[in-house]
């Protein structure tokens, strides 16, 4: 009876890490999109810095001289800006702000998705063995990555019932824990942009969304090994 108890509770946590990964797979979509608005954004607002002419420069003095149309006296006029090229720009910086912005909503919402169904699994797994209850006293991601998840050698060891389904639960926990770390960076970053972000901001804002030092890759790929 116990043991039939232990295998439908692995199943039905099996496939809600099924879902779980989806969701997972998903969210990591909807980073690699914001990271080009992300990108596209510090190229525009670069752009809008552009020094102007340098005046001073010989050549550029003798350049500007030497063709003096209507077109290079409304250019300089203009301060060296193109009025359709500024309007261009400013569209395409509000676009990529707003495809940020909605990328945090829908991020959000999978977010909320995936703890739901960590939670579920671990509802499933608390309820089949209260003993399992001592993997989840404490948040620290890095302590449930030492010592729950297996190492690569133990991974080629047979898992009981109880392991499968403390593994799943363990693993959902985790990549929660990753993702909302995560997520709460991207949050930070697209509340703090704005025209008057320095260069050197948004180049360091660029990385850190492509690194996501909160994201343990070899987590995520030992996770996938587990999908049914």
């Amino acid at each position: 009876m116990e043991r039939k108890i232990l295998f439908d509770s692995t199943a039905k946590v099996s496939s809600i890490f099924m879902d779980f990964m989806i969701k997972v797979a998903k969210f990591e979509e909807l980073v690699d999109v914001a990271k080009q608005f992300l990108m596209r954004l510090h190229q525009e607002i670069e752009y809008f810095r552009r020094p102007k002419l340098d005046g001073t420069s010989k050549i550029v003095d003798e350049i500007i001289r030497s063709n003096f149309t209507e077109k290079m006296k409304a250019y300089v006029e203009a301060g060296c800006n193109h009025s359709f090229q500024n309007i261009q720009n400013i569209s395409q910086i509000q676009s990529c702000e707003e495809g940020l912005r909605d990328h945090l909503k829908k991020a959000k919402t999978l977010l909320d998705e995936v703890e739901c169904l960590a939670k579920d699994a671990y509802g499933i797994t608390q309820a089949t063995n209260q003993s399992t209850s001592k993997f989840f006293e404490n948040d620290d991601c890095n302590s449930l990555i030492d010592d729950v998840l297996p190492t690569e050698q133990d991974e080629t060891r047979p898992l009981h019932l109880q392991d499968n389904l403390i593994l799943y639960v363990t693993t959902m926990m985790v990549i929660y824990g990753m993702l909302k770390l995560d997520y709460a960076m991207q949050e930070k970053i697209v509340q703090s942009l704005n025209l008057k972000t320095s260069s050197s901001e948004l180049e360091s804002y660029c990385l850190m969304w492509d690194l996501r030092p909160y994201i343990n890759d070899s987590v995520m790929h030992r996770a996938w090994k587990y999908v049914p």
